[in-house]
Parts: C-alpha cells; sequence; structure tokens
C-alpha cells in the first residue's frame, strides 16, 4: 500500500541518491541547513522522530543528512550500514564526527555512554527534543550549547567526571 511519504533510503538504496553528492544544487540546499560551529555542525532542517536530519534529495526521496554530509566527504567510500555519531548528537553533520559502525556496536556504545553524566543521551527531552531545541535556538539566533545543555536531567548539574 502506497502512503505518498517520501522513501528513506537505507544503506541499500544509496544508489539512488549517491548522484546527489555530485549536484552542485543539491549540495548548496543541503549546505544551507548546516550550522558549522567549533563542536560540532547543527542540522537546522526537518528532523526525523529521533533527532536526525532529513534531506529531501528530490521529490519523494529523503536521505537521513548524516548519511549525505558522510557521503559528501567520502565520495568514493563505500557508505556504511551505520554511521555512528561520536559525539552523540543525533542531528550533527560534522564528518569527522561520524564512524562507521554496525547496529550491534552502535547499541552498544549507547548504552555504554547513555548512564555518563552530561551526556547528550542522557536529555530528558528524548533525542527529537534535543535536536528541535538546538535547530529553534539556531534559527532565532540563540545559543545551540544552552540550548542543548536545557536538557541535561538535573542529577547531572555539578557532575564532573571522576578521573
Amino acid at each position: 500500500m502506497t502512503t505518498g511519504a517520501p522513501a528513506v533510503e537505507p544503506s541499500a538504496g544509496v544508489e539512488r541518491w549517491r548522484p546527489a553528492v555530485d549536484d552542485p544544487v543539491v549540495v548548496a540546499r543541503f549546505v544551507g541547513f548546516v550550522h558549522r560551529s567549533p563542536g560540532c555542525w547543527w542540522w537546522t532542517g526537518a528532523l526525523s522522530s529521533c533527532g536526525h536530519g532529513r534531506f529531501w534529495v528530490r521529490a519523494g526521496l529523503v536521505v537521513i543528512a548524516h548519511r549525505f554530509a558522510y557521503a559528501l566527504a567520502h565520495p568514493d567510500a563505500a557508505l556504511p550500514e551505520v554511521l555512528a555519531h561520536t559525539c552523540d548528537e543525533s542531528s550533527c553533520q560534522k564528518p569527522a564526527h561520524l564512524a562507521p559502525s554496525d547496529p550491534d556496536d552502535n547499541r552498544a556504545q549507547w548504552v555504554a555512554r547513555r548512564s555518563t553524566p552530561g551526556s547528550p543521551l542522557r536529555d530528558t527531552r528524548g533525542a527529537r527534543g534535543r535536536a528541535a531545541a538546538v535547530r529553534a535556538a539556531l534559527r532565532t539566533g540563540g545559543d545551540a550549547s544552552a540550548s542543548a545543555a536545557a536538557g541535561a536531567p538535573a542529577v547531572d548539574a555539578g557532575q564532573g567526571s571522576l578521573w
């Protein structure tokens, strides 16, 4: 049954959107949604339910934005099945913060870092809520870092590293 919703391309469908990486009009449109800061490069466009950027490559075809960013940075490399955000920010587009992974390792890393005080993974708003708050701050000239920090659990306040 067709719902009319745009298809989100998994790794297996990369050949449908990979040519867009060479299209300067598509690339310029993508770059227009990326806010580069000294740390993360924040996505300011549409968001998925888990806080990942959604980028319409063309009518009816949506790609997960950080996968497009990785393909731009690594034009000759095969696109990995999973790209992990080493910064734990689901809306980050910075290629240096994206690492090839697999579903099991990505989940294990999430579990291992989820309990770290101050981790983006602990945000009380969830990944999408955090990404939406940062996006809203950037769109209105606000502070992305302050917006991101606003979702930290109260118990994390003042918690530094033990070593």
